[in-house]
């Protein structure tokens, strides 16, 4: 695995991340919804619109890879957050809400940078408790996740049309820094 470039994501980034986390997302997880529902939530969730409105979000903060001037994988981090199931966890705490890694980029070790690079970012910053929610049937992300020192510490709904998905959620406690 070679080290990969990353940086902040600027306002000209926002079309090549709208259309890499629509496209990411429809790869991965479209055939597990029935067609209407799964084109709302591309629409209400992952349009233009939708990721303008997250990237320009207070304590939010995209950081992207790029390959030939082309995006590869995109992280959001959403500093000061905690988890909508009432847990709360050791402050501050960073939510990792997003990791997308374009079809061409996987399997080179992309994810695993981007994860590395959100607990360097967040030592860094003197957070505390770093975490992320997995659907419970996407066995690759939850083993990198662990393979990363994160463990299970509660659940939340994720919704997509009429059907309900369990999200894991998944923290991991950074040692100080000084």
């Amino acid at each position: 695995m070679t080290d990969t470039y990353i940086r902040r994501a600027m306002e000209a980034d926002l079309p090549a991340l709208a259309a890499l986390e629509h496209q990411t997302f429809a790869d991965a997880f479209r055939e597990h919804y029935p067609p209407v529902d799964f084109e709302t939530f591309l629409r209400d969730h992952k349009s233009p619109a939708a990721v303008e409105k997250a990237f320009r979000q207070e304590g939010t903060e995209y950081y992207v890879t790029t390959d030939d001037h082309q995006l590869t994988g995109f992280i959001q981090l959403n500093f000061n957050k905690q988890p909508d199931n009432g847990t709360l966890l050791p402050e501050p705490a960073c939510e990792i809400e997003k990791i997308y890694v374009a079809r061409a980029g996987q399997n080179r070790g992309l994810g695993q940078q981007l994860l590395r690079f959100a607990e360097k970012t967040a030592r860094e910053r003197n957070v505390r408790t770093l975490w992320l929610g997995v659907w419970e049937h996407n066995p690759r992300a939850r083993a990198l996740y662990e393979r990363e020192g994160f463990s299970a510490f509660g659940e939340h709904a994720f919704v997509v049309g009429s059907r309900r998905d369990r999200d894991l959620l998944l923290g991991k406690v950074l040692p100080s820094i000084g």
